[in-house]
């Protein structure tokens, strides 16, 4: 990356990983997250932490660089399940995690017990989170993610996702937190029922990277939604978001075509020293095949 552009610090109990750093972008892993994940959300309300043990360390195994860890369970207790989800993560992974939540109390239940410098995820353009969330970044110096909607909702065009960006930009710099402190999630609109949810997204991303000058993570697979072979569309759709200047997302790291694009953008780019990462890849691919 440029010299003028900042570098995201994220610290693990004991893994350091650095945001803008490289080309190829930082995964977070999304396992952790109840959202359309039945046994997660049942697991959850039963208090077994040893499911969220094993899909951490599972995680990791395939390749995770962070994880993120989100407890939002209607009818359940998100703040003690937050700070028993992070301990329990921690005793197996030693990645650094991105506490999720929309409730700022959550947020901050979880940097209390936190080992590590975690990026918080997340805020938006909405005013009552501008004024509950930033401030914790800047208390606990953190990274925050900031979301391109406002109270309107997600816009559709690309110039009001940018304006949101601005505007959190603008925010995050009058309470002092440091461009390596915030990052911008452009927003994924699916492709199935927004004509230009994927443009929005890429041209979003290029503003932030090169006028703003501020990192970028996405949610990769809402693109895809309603699509078939959303793999595939989802791995297209990580390359055009590097191409841009993204520098990190929040994706599925046992997902094969994730990692095979972010093998080939590792090797393109020069980082991937001697293409020994692609070929080992390409080994496992070739390994899981069946014998004609």
């Amino acid at each position: 990356m440029a010299a003028d552009f900042p570098v995201v610090k994220l610290v693990g109990t004991k893994k350091t990983v650095l945001i803008g750093a490289r080309k190829t972008p930082v995964l977070i892993g999304e396992r952790i997250n109840p959202t359309g994940r039945k046994k997660l959300t049942e697991a959850i309300k039963a208090g077994d932490f040893d499911y969220i043990r094993n899909e951490a360390k599972a995680q990791i195994a395939a390749g995770a660089d962070c994880l993120d860890v989100n407890m939002g369970v209607p009818d359940t207790d998100e703040k003690a399940n937050m700070i028993a989800a992070i301990k329990a993560v921690q005793e197996v992974a030693d990645v650094p995690l991105v506490i999720d939540s929309s409730n700022p109390e959550v947020i901050k239940a979880g940097l209390e017990v936190v080992k590590g410098r975690p990026m918080i995820n997340s805020t938006t353009g909405e005013e009552k989170r501008l004024i509950t969330v930033l401030p914790l970044a800047k208390e606990y110096d953190v990274a925050v993610l900031g979301l391109t909607l406002d109270d309107a909702g997600i816009p559709a065009q690309a110039e009001k996702r940018i304006a949101v960006a601005n505007k959190i930009y603008e925010r995050a710099k009058k309470i002092g937190l440091q461009n390596d402190q915030l990052l911008i999630d452009p927003l994924a609109l699916a492709c199935a029922t927004n004509q230009e949810g994927g443009k929005a997204s890429l041209d979003t991303i290029g503003y932030v990277r090169n006028t703003l000058k501020l990192n970028t993570s996405i949610g990769l697979s809402n693109i895809s939604f309603g699509m078939p072979e959303r793999p595939q569309l989802n791995a297209a759709f990580l390359l055009l978001c590097v191409g841009q200047g993204l520098t990190s997302f929040i994706g599925n790291p046992m997902d094969k075509d994730i990692q095979f694009a972010l093998k080939s953008v590792s090797l393109m780019w020069g980082e991937d020293r001697f293409g020994m990462g692609y070929v080992k890849h390409c080994k496992l691919i070739m390994a899981d095949q069946p014998k004609k």
